[in-house]
């Protein structure tokens, strides 16, 4: 038996069913979609109840629909229809009909229903939301947001990229909003834990002034562990406390974040390691972390996220995981020592159109059957590719192993050289490199020589390409003989010998 801890966002359930055409939510439809993840790997399920704002009828908070009916009295809903916009103005109808109908919000009928079937509910808060932040004004803002504005990482200089907008957690008044956000929550749900989301975003100190902010986040933290002894009390059960964190102990402090201190003083139970967004990671030291933590009670997860992608390559496109990629990750951070997947965007798709895609129906089962249980991710057919991490510290060096340029005018040859980890790799399965090149003029594979963790590659074929981040690029297949040696830590070695080729894609296929 695996073990995943599943994050669901604060609109997906309602903006997912609305997008499909749904006119009407009923207490059967919550119970529903709660019941899908019984008999699944699924063991806690963290309950985003907000982002800026709330989702739920805060008692003292304005929460989305009392802000939503002041934008329809004062006529301001009239310019932002249109678009996405306008489908949350839906989600917010939605959502109030139904409490007016039963009296209650969504999470009031989750949270029995997740203990009815084994999963333990948590509610998760997000600590720094900022979404359209670039925008003069938001639906998703709080009022909180709206007026300290200027209170951001970046008012030194005025804010211009996206995560100069964060809030400034060296700023008291932020720092007590977030106290109350995190309590109003605790006192209106009774969940079995709390999560700090600190991904959301983990940019929360004043530009060079990251240092100064590790005492200021440490007491903060301290307030929010004498706040969950306290409702402990009042409840008659413990609230662990979550955190999500960057993908190194070291990224993590250099931010201001100092979970060594958390570890030390008993303040968290639970350190998700993650990237943010852009693209799963695939090369996390998950068996750092565990190392660095050995003997503590804490336990190190590992963080999964939709997209997949090998850097931040201009032209952009959103590439999604495939259910052998996901597994693929799963497998490796498993293999690490990771003590649960933790899955966040891989939320369900009520009516998806896209055969392909695994998070609907069925496959959705059987996925969340896999990718928390180290023995099926060996057992499946997966993918390990070679991608990049999209959280960056000042001083520390920025981790991507692509793009690799090659050159050869003879020999000897020049190599260069990408890491994987893969977990085991049982004799029975096929073992391919799959290589995505950019090349002047035609390129001549047998100047190409391939070596997995010191076995020889020999050319299998061409390959269509199959991600449309790169699909100006050529994909080249590369197999060898699988004898039950190759190690759960992979290396592939690229020489070339003639003519120059930039390599943009790389993944170990095991089939």
């Amino acid at each position: 038996m695996g073990r995943i801890i599943f994050n669901e966002d604060p609109n997906h359930f309602i903006y997912s069913r609305a997008k499909a055409g749904c006119k009407k939510i009923t207490k059967e439809d919550l119970v529903d979609f709660i019941k899908q993840y019984e008999g699944t790997d699924v063991t806690d399920f963290m309950i985003c109840v907000g982002a800026s704002i709330p989702w739920y009828r805060s008692k003292r908070l304005k929460d989305i629909i009392t802000q939503y009916k002041e934008w329809v009295r004062d006529g301001k809903d009239k310019l932002y229809m249109g678009g996405e916009t306008e489908l949350i103005f839906s989600c917010i109808n939605l959502l109030t009909e139904y409490e007016e109908a039963y009296g209650e919000v969504f999470y009031d009928t989750w949270i029995p229903t997740l203990r009815e079937i084994g999963i333990r509910p948590w509610l998760s808060i997000r600590m720094n939301d900022i979404h359209e932040c670039t925008q003069e004004d938001s639906i998703l803002f709080s009022d909180f947001y709206r007026e300290n504005r200027e209170h951001n990482r970046a008012s030194h200089r005025g804010a211009v990229g996206y995560y100069d907008y964060a809030l400034d957690y060296m700023n008291e008044n932020v720092r007590e909003h977030y106290l109350t956000v995190i309590e109003d929550a605790l006192e209106h749900f009774d969940a079995d834990g709390l999560e700090l989301d600190w991904m959301r975003e983990i940019y929360s100190i004043t530009i060079g002034r990251e240092y100064e902010g590790i005492a200021v986040i440490n007491a903060f933290m301290r307030e929010v562990y004498a706040m969950v002894k306290r409702m402990e009390e009042k409840r008659g059960h413990k609230i662990p406390i979550a955190v999500r964190l960057p993908d190194t102990p070291e990224k993590a402090l250099r931010l201001g974040f100092d979970v060594f201190d958390w570890v030390e003083n008993g303040l968290i139970e639970l350190i998700t390691v993650t990237p943010r967004w852009s693209s799963v990671d695939n090369d996390m030291p998950i068996d750092l972390w565990k190392r660095i933590f050995k003997g503590k009670p804490v336990e190190i997860v590992a963080g999964l996220e939709i997209l997949i992608d090998a850097y931040n390559r201009r032209g952009r496109k959103y590439e999604y995981n495939t259910l052998e990629t996901a597994v693929g990750s799963a497998c490796a951070n498993l293999w690490q020592g990771a003590d649960a997947t933790y899955l966040f965007n891989y939320m369900d798709i009520p009516a998806a159109k896209d055969e392909h895609t695994f998070l609907t129906g069925e496959r959705y089962r059987d996925f969340l059957k896999t990718v928390g249980d180290y023995e099926a991710c060996v057992s499946a057919t997966r993918r390990h590719v070679v991608t990049y991490n999209d959280v960056s510290a000042i001083g520390v060096a920025g981790k991507k192993q692509l793009p690799v340029r090659l050159s050869g005018d003879g020999k000897p040859l020049n190599y260069e050289a990408l890491r994987l980890v893969t977990g085991d790799i049982p004799r029975s399965r096929r073992v391919n490199v799959v290589l995505g090149i950019e090349a002047d003029g035609d390129f001549d594979v047998s100047a190409l020589f391939v070596y997995l963790s010191a076995k020889k590659c020999d050319f299998l074929e061409e390959r269509a390409p199959f991600a449309q981040q790169y699909a100006d690029i050529r994909y080249f297949v590369y197999t060898l003989e699988n004898d039950g040696t190759l190690p759960p830590v992979s290396v592939i070695e690229m020489g070339l010998s003639a003519g120059k080729a930039t390599v943009h894609w790389a993944e170990i296929e095991i089939l």
